[in-house]
């Protein structure tokens, strides 16, 4: 770690804003304190957190998911969110007991898990308005069948036809738009916990548990896989584009 490495003296201040993601991570504070809630209450139930210690953390959690990311220090030499909570939950439930966060996970597994769940949440966000578009355009349609206007085809006028017909070609366009989205959705809702840095933990934890408790479908098995791997990203990105590529016409 930059910022606790051999390096004895004070990071320079544009290093530091540099190697933060301070100026980003406020998408993800949702998820990172529903993630850390969730990895705590599974330690407690494996029984590797003694309960009284779990409670004083999540209670802590509860107080921050309350104050919101307002009640966090940002400043880029923290270098991220992860360490801004952590900080947060020390203050409240001291360092012998706050520290106890990061038993058994990552900041690696950890971030992989908040874009996967910010990212399922804006996908169904955007089906959603994509379908309330598509019940539109029939809703017009369906008072336009017998609305006569050209076709064209390159750019001249080629056959006759509706604006019905005109505007559910766009309908069932944007229907294939929410389907592929979906299609994405299935492997981003996969969860990375647990991989911790890449290669998992001694702790006897359940990966299964945090996943089920985060609503995630299940566990990305390899851990390598889970903590490196940004290919559902880049899937609901594509699908994204096609969308867009739609909307512009």
């Amino acid at each position: 770690m930059l910022r606790k490495g051999r390096l004895s003296g004070k990071m320079d201040k544009l290093a530091s804003e540099y190697t933060s993601s301070m100026r980003d991570d406020p998408r993800i504070f949702d998820p990172v304190v529903q993630i850390n809630a969730a990895h705590v209450l599974m330690l407690a139930e494996q029984g590797i957190l003694e309960k009284p210690a779990s409670k004083k953390i999540i209670s802590a959690l509860s107080s921050l998911q309350k104050t919101g990311i307002a009640g966090l220090d940002l400043k880029p030499e923290l270098e991220d969110l992860h360490m801004a909570v952590e900080k947060y939950v020390i203050g409240k439930a001291g360092e012998k007991v706050g520290g106890k966060l990061h038993t058994a996970k990552s900041r690696n597994d950890q971030v992989a898990t908040a874009i996967r769940m910010v990212l399922r949440s804006e996908i169904l966000d955007i089906q959603e308005e994509t379908l309330e578009l598509v019940k539109a355009l029939v809703r017009l349609a369906a008072r336009n069948t017998k609305t006569a206007m050209p076709g064209y085809t390159h750019l001249q006028v080629a056959q006759p036809t509706t604006f019905a017909h005109h505007l559910t070609a766009y309908a069932q366009r944007f229907s294939r738009d929410i389907s592929r989205l979906g299609e994405a959705y299935e492997r981003v809702n996969f969860c990375p916990m647990g991989a911790c840095a890449l290669a998992g933990t001694g702790f006897p934890i359940s990966r299964a548990r945090v996943s089920e408790l985060l609503g995630f479908d299940r566990v990305i098995t390899n851990t390598m896989d889970a903590v490196s791997s940004r290919d559902s990203a880049l899937e609901a990105m594509s699908g994204l584009a096609i969308l867009m590529s739609g909307l512009s016409r």
